[in-house]
């Protein structure tokens, strides 16, 4: 059997041919005209989408503003306008927005074939800031976000003695602002309602409740202790709202308070 094989190869040698295996497999024509024309399809698909005009925004449809400038929210989302919605970059334009002081939360999204949604969340107010350059929001950290021209309703009013002048996207440095806010905090934890709050030049607060009665704190120490003072006494007489001047807690072991004096009229 060698001895054949040998010989087998020898007479290949001398005639010069190479043996081709007999289990060589033949190319499959169908399977890559197949695969040539799925790569062609998706080429062509993916051609069209990216340059076809009927992809490209033609409107942004905004919500949620009622105190940023709608215009300058707009002018960023009209960038947007013109583009290929698949293509769109939709960061710059989310950070143009968010970067106004208003804003707390934007978001946007698509709507195809060329429509692109944007939706702001704005800034609550939880008290504002009276100053003399006018009045502003301001949030319970002390963040002043936006300039009003009158008070809104059922939102607390701080008026502070001082100088400082107020800037939009920055907190105060002012020490009777950060307790007059921390007061109203822990008012709001209570549940007690106040309708302004009042620090002269000594750094004296004085609250308001509504109508004429008033509740002195004094000096911003013991905060924690005198709201706590004052709840305990609106819950055992809640009357005294309406049948006191003030009360005054600026000492909390000696708290007073003023009963109106009744008005007489002649008989």
């Amino acid at each position: 059997m060698a001895h054949s094989k040998q010989q087998g190869r020898a007479r290949n040698q001398r005639t010069g041919k190479r043996r081709l295996p007999s289990n060589r497999r033949k190319p499959n024509y169908l399977l890559l005209f197949c695969i040539f024309a799925l790569v062609a399809a998706v080429a062509g698909s993916l051609t069209y989408v990216f340059t076809t005009p009927r992809l490209n925004v033609a409107k942004v449809d905004i919500k949620g503003v009622r105190l940023a400038d709608l215009k300058a929210v707009d002018k960023a989302a009209s960038r947007a306008i013109g583009h290929n919605i698949l293509l769109l970059r939709t960061s710059p334009i989310l950070g143009e927005v968010g970067r106004l002081s208003e804003i707390r939360l934007v978001k946007m999204g698509r709507r195809f074939p060329n429509r692109i949604w944007l939706r702001v969340w704005e800034r609550k107010a939880d008290a504002v800031l009276a100053s003399s350059g006018g009045n502003y929001l301001v949030q319970s950290d002390g963040l002043v976000f936006h300039k009003v021209s009158a008070v809104p309703k059922n939102i607390a009013l701080v008026e502070v003695t001082g100088n400082e002048r107020l800037r939009i996207g920055k907190t105060p440095r002012s020490a009777s602002i950060r307790c007059a806010l921390e007061v109203l905090k822990i008012a709001r934890r209570q549940g007690i309602k106040l309708g302004k709050i009042s620090v002269d030049h000594q750094g004296d607060m004085c609250l308001n409740m509504g109508g004429d009665f008033c509740v002195k704190l004094g000096q911003p120490d013991d905060i924690a202790l005198k709201m706590s003072l004052l709840r305990n006494t609106l819950a055992h007489r809640p009357s005294i709202v309406r049948e006191g001047t003030y009360i005054d807690l600026s000492c909390p072991s000696a708290p007073v308070w003023k009963r109106k004096v009744a008005s007489l009229t002649a008989s």
